[in-house]
């Protein structure tokens, strides 16, 4: 017996329901597809390293076109092992639809997060209201967006929640507008009380002067024991809460010198006799 005859008889030997030529042929195939694999893996990161995609969106593409390439290395070593490619597809599929059923509310999540990082209605560091929640942005991940709050708590929320939220951005937009409202009796003069608002806005530096952006006073409404005016000024984002408590608080030292003072309910009771 020649060594050709030799080897074929040798490759032709069953282990079971396979043959060890079988088993060879999907062992290098499983080679061929890990180093084919590492290349296109490296070639998707270079390519997300230079997209202006979100890190937690570049790590997620990157993981699903791994899962995509692992499954068809699957199938292939399966029709090497002769193995029916159907039958493998439709166990999948059934293992698939029951995992998707037991973890729908985390898909949910998942696939939110990817509509997130998506379409970016805001970034890390932004601080925003969802909902009811207001804070900054200090995570953006698959299952959960993570803010730190002014008073240094931190909240999780779900993507699917964020996504059917309305989301109030107030670090897109470089300036900020802030309105402050006063009540002042009746007999108060409308130019003294505007006159003595601006007066308060102009004295603080962080308040904007710039043409169409000046403070301005509006008479905003007539209320049973006062009237009501609103001071709008406008600032830089990162000195709003600043410059809105110390026009608040100075605001009163600028109307006394008008003197004007602020209104408070009253209520007149007359005894008739």
């Amino acid at each position: 017996m020649g060594f050709v005859e030799r080897v074929n008889e040798v490759l032709a030997y069953s282990i079971g329901s396979f043959t060890l030529g079988g088993l060879l042929s999907a062992v290098l195939v499983f080679i061929v597809c890990l180093a084919a694999i590492k290349f296109l893996s490296r070639l998707v990161a270079r390519a997300l390293e230079r997209s202006r995609l979100e890190g937690a969106l570049r790590a997620f593409v990157s993981s699903c076109v791994k899962a995509v390439l692992w499954v068809i290395t699957a199938l292939i070593i399966a029709d090497k092992l002769g193995i029916p490619s159907a039958s493998l597809v439709a166990a999948v599929s059934v293992a698939g639809l029951a995992l998707s059923l037991s973890l729908q509310d985390t898909l949910k999540n998942v696939f939110s997060g990817f509509t997130l990082l998506a379409t970016r209605p805001f970034s890390s560091g932004d601080y925003v209201d969802i909902g009811a929640t207001g804070g900054t942005v200090t995570a953006i991940g698959l299952f959960y967006t993570t803010l730190t709050t002014p008073d240094g708590k931190e909240v999780s929320i779900p993507n699917s929640e964020v996504c059917a939220s309305r989301v109030t951005d107030y670090t897109r937009e470089p300036r900020r507008r802030a309105e402050l409202s006063f009540d002042l009796g009746y007999d108060c003069e409308p130019e003294a009380v505007r006159r003595a608002l601006i007066a308060a806005a102009e004295a603080d530096s962080r308040v904007i002067r710039i043409e169409g952006a000046e403070p301005t006073v509006v008479l905003s409404a007539y209320k049973a024991s006062s009237v009501c005016y609103l001071l709008r000024f406008w600032t830089l984002n990162g000195d709003y809460w600043g410059a809105y408590y110390s026009v608040n608080e100075s605001a009163r030292e600028y109307l006394a010198r008008e003197g004007l003072s602020m209104a408070y309910d009253r209520l007149e009771v007359k005894v008739l006799k």
